[in-house]
C-alpha cells in the first residue's frame, strides 16, 4: 500500500493495526550510458512496494535525491549535501512519528547515502538472495556501480 495513494482516513485506519512504514531512499545520478538516471531510486521503490505488499506495510514516497556529489559531472545527476539529506530524513521521520508511526524501515538504493546518523540502513543489493542471483547470473561482471543487476532490475 503506497502512502501517496491513500486518503488520510485510510492512513488513520492503518495506524490502528500497525505503526510501521517502509521508506525507500535513493539517488538521481548517472548509471553509465545505458542505465536510467533514476536507477538508485527505482530499485528500492520497487523492492519496498513488493515487501509492503507481502507484509501489508505502508510504503512512504521515495526520497529520490541523495548524496551524489561525485556524479555531478554527468548531465542529469542531482545531489543533496549530507546535512540536507539528514534534515530531509529527520523531517520525514518526525512528520510520520507525529501521526503515530514508530517503526521505520529504510530500503536504500545508493551507496553514497550513508550519513553519520544512528540508524540501520539495509541496501537491497546486500540481501543474501540478491547476491546469490547476481553471482549466478553475472559472476565477476557484477562490479560496484551501474552493475548488471541494478540495471536489469530497472
Amino acid at each position: 500500500m503506497r502512502l501517496q495513494l491513500c486518503t488520510w482516513p485510510e492512513v488513520e485506519a492503518y495506524l490502528e493495526r500497525s505503526t510501521g512504514i517502509i521508506q525507500p531512499i535513493g539517488s538521481t545520478e548517472q548509471h553509465g550510458p545505458t542505465g536510467f538516471i533514476g536507477t538508485d531510486a527505482i530499485c528500492p521503490e520497487l523492492i519496498a512496494e513488493r515487501i509492503g505488499g507481502e507484509l501489508d506495510v505502508l510504503v512512504a514516497p521515495t526520497i529520490n535525491v541523495g548524496m551524489a556529489q561525485h556524479h555531478l559531472g554527468f548531465p542529469g545527476s542531482a545531489s543533496l549535501r549530507p546535512s540536507t539529506l539528514i534534515a530531509v530524513v529527520g523531517d520525514i521521520v518526525k512528520s510520520f512519528a507525529r501521526h503515530g508511526f514508530d517503526r521505520f524501515f529504510f530500503v536504500n538504493g545508493h551507496g553514497g547515502n550513508r550519513p553519520p546518523v544512528r540508524c540501520e540502513v539495509r541496501n537491497w543489493w546486500q540481501i543474501k538472495s540478491v547476491i546469490a542471483i547476481a553471482d549466478e547470473v553475472f559472476g565477476d561482471a557484477e562490479g560496484f556501480h551501474a552493475t548488471p543487476s541494478e540495471v536489469a532490475l530497472t
